[in-house]
């Protein structure tokens, strides 16, 4: 998805994409309406240039996957708010950081965010596990090296 920020710094998804995971705010209106306000799936497939409808897999997801509402087509973009792998609502990240520094992640107008269940680490220790693992790497050489007579 991709998420912009208003004047006032509020964050709000200026386009959806496939794969992204979304939740019915409200019930479907309409000819053929079947969504109801609380199902979540994952955008299969996006309609219009500008992203106006969607199209919803809701099996394996709010419903279950013998259910016989499987998907949805053409759902307004404005009525779907994005969600994490359990149907709650997602936190949009904030345009500014804990210091009210701008956050720098993508573009100076927005950026893309992947909702997923596991949480990203942190710079420090995401190099603390690679020197960690370096580390294991040349210990395990070494033993191999030991292990074979060459040293």
């Amino acid at each position: 998805m991709k998420v912009n920020y208003r004047e006032d710094g509020s964050a709000y998804v200026s386009r959806f994409e496939p794969g992204d995971l979304v939740r019915l705010r409200t019930d479907e209106t309409g000819d053929g309406a079947m969504g109801k306000a609380g199902q979540w799936g994952s955008v299969i497939s996006v309609e219009g240039r500008t992203a106006a409808r969607l199209n919803i897999q809701l099996a394996g997801y709010s419903e279950k996957r013998q259910s016989a509402l499987q998907r949805l087509m053409g759902v307004p973009a404005s009525i779907v708010l994005p969600c994490d792998a359990q149907g709650d609502t997602a936190t949009l990240p904030p345009k500014y950081g804990p210091r009210g520094l701008r956050v720098t992640a993508g573009t100076p107008r927005g950026h893309h965010v992947t909702v997923s269940a596991n949480d990203d680490l942190p710079p420090w220790a995401a190099s603390l596990v690679v020197a960690g693992s370096t580390l294991l790497l040349v210990v395990a050489a070494v033993v191999a090296i030991k292990g074979f007579g060459v040293m």
